[in-house]
């Protein structure tokens, strides 16, 4: 206490407390994170990252790699976080066709042990997502990421799996008529009270799968049973009963029997890391641009990045940000706001434009604004390029050629790395499909490219499945929209295709 008190003495004689940090941006091989930190505790975070990384390809081999690094916006406080969220919340994740993203709590003066839970999450939810090509059900996403969220690491440096959850435990009995209502939940819920519930029973249900010798396998058989398509209500048969599960997991409960597993990684090198500060307009971007991803509030989230436009003047980003929500918005009109298809490969009539479209004149002003300051600004590009081909399909202008060119030529260099800019190869693959003429070979695989390297992406997913099914390669594609027919949002979408 005495030494904790003389530590904090001389923090007050110092110009410029040792606490104080600001806003850095670290990129490491896997992860770019944002968070006002100093330069001590930032590279203590991305370094135990990256080994977090180590430890979930050692738990579940990969089947395939992320194109992309995560980007991560951490918060002390959850209050932003919850502001763009449905409800209060410590944090989100999600692999949009823009970006991999997430906005999650990280406090560096908490308790070690539970320091790491929400980015633990978040990088767990990332890796399982985007290293498996078959799809998974809602508990599964859910519950896998928050058995290593409460992974802590030991005084010699090794991780610790399996610990419970004591700052989230769960309120209710669980048994098999609690676990059938899960493992058939295909929506997230809609209140708080709800996804709790959801989100602990989730978490219980999975730990006994994946530790318990007595389910050896049944958890593999199901994930392969759910991602070809089978019925929920009959995926989870493989199971058994579920009544005898929901007693184990009870026992474990009443008991406090958990099985914890050490895993010491072999020693290596620092990571390699390279941190900057970050600027202002990268900052105030941070939350408009999830409440954009989110699709959530556009008409006033375009307001205050039009305010920011104000601001910020000569900020590419800024420019870039306001002219894509407005593109958000211009969307929203043509599909909804709840679409998810985003055009791709819909040529054959499904779009279906409102009698009064918004107009795409400011997202044209804007984005051709971020490109003035920044002709090379990659996003700006690929975003100017995905408005002139939307012009094309509003307008039904597709006789001439030219403009399909000058679309191309945007996208080229960007779609060139289809893993890393998989919504350039997307956009790349589209513009031959609303012209009206046979992508060729090698833009069809960049197309596919993109969805190996971001599976995670149903929009990636659909697209390749749609293109492979034009080319006669009916087979995979097959299994592709298969694996989305529990998918609430393509379930429709797949069927169609498949009965074509």
């Amino acid at each position: 206490m005495i030494r904790r008190l003389l530590v904090l003495a001389f923090m007050f004689l110092l110009p410029q407390p040792l606490a104080a940090a600001d806003w850095l941006r670290a990129e490491s091989e896997h992860y770019v994170v944002h968070a006002k930190l100093n330069e001590r505790q930032m590279r203590e975070l991305v370094q135990a990252m990256e080994d977090f990384n180590l430890l979930l390809k050692s738990q579940l081999p990969a089947k395939t790699r992320a194109g992309r690094k995560l980007e991560l916006y951490l918060e002390k406080d959850y209050d932003r976080i919850t502001r763009v969220s449905a409800f209060r919340n410590i944090g989100f994740v999600g692999s949009w066709p823009e970006v991999s993203s997430s906005f999650v709590q990280y406090d560096p003066a908490d308790d070690k042990l539970f320091r790491h839970y929400a980015v633990f999450y978040t990088l767990a939810s990332h890796y399982t997502d985007n290293s498996f090509f078959r799809t998974s059900p809602l508990w599964f996403k859910t519950g896998a990421p928050l058995f290593f969220s409460t992974t802590y690491i030991d005084e010699e440096g090794a991780f610790i799996l399996g610990a419970p959850d004591i700052r989230r435990p769960i309120q209710e009995t669980v048994n098999g008529k609690k676990l059938a209502r899960t493992f058939t939940t295909l929506t997230p819920a809609k209140s708080e009270k709800s996804w709790s519930r959801f989100y602990r029973l989730s978490r219980e249900a999975t730990y006994p799968l994946l530790v318990d010798p007595a389910y050896s396998g049944k958890l593999e058989g199901y994930l392969d049973a759910f991602s070809a398509g089978k019925p929920v209500d009959e995926a989870m048969e493989i199971f058994g009963d579920l009544d005898a599960l929901g007693d184990s997991i009870q026992e474990r409960l009443r008991s406090g029997n958990y099985s914890y597993r050490r895993v010491a990684l072999k020693p290596r090198p620092p990571i390699a890391l390279s941190i900057r500060e970050m600027r202002d307009d990268e900052i105030a971007l941070t939350e408009p641009r999830f409440r954009r991803l989110r699709a959530k509030d556009l008409e006033k989230t375009s307001k205050n990045l039009r305010k920011l436009t104000e601001r910020f003047e000569e900020s590419a980003p800024v420019w870039h940000e306001y002219a894509a929500t407005e593109f958000a918005r211009v969307r929203a009109s043509d599909f909804g706001e709840e679409h998810v298809f985003r055009g791709f490969g819909f040529s054959n009539g499904e779009i279906v434009v409102t009698a009064n479209p918004y107009s795409d004149a400011e997202a044209w002003r804007a984005v051709n604004r971020a490109l003035e300051i920044n002709p090379d600004y990659p996003q700006a590009r690929r975003l100017k390029a995905e408005i002139l081909l939307s012009r094309l399909v509003r307008t039904n202008d597709l006789d001439d050629a030219k403009p399909f060119e000058e679309i191309r030529a945007m996208l080229a260099p960007l779609a060139a790395d289809a893993a890393k800019e998989p919504l350039a190869a997307a956009l790349m693959f589209q513009s031959y499909i609303e012209q009206g003429i046979d992508p060729p070979t090698e833009v069809l695989d960049g197309l596919g490219r993109a969805f190996v390297a971001n599976p995670a992406v149903e929009e990636f997913r659909y697209a390749y499945a749609v293109a492979l099914a034009r080319g006669g390669n009916k087979e995979v594609a097959e299994r592709l929209l298969t694996s989305m027919l529990n998918n609430p949002d393509y379930r429709a979408a797949a069927e169609r295709a498949l009965a074509q």
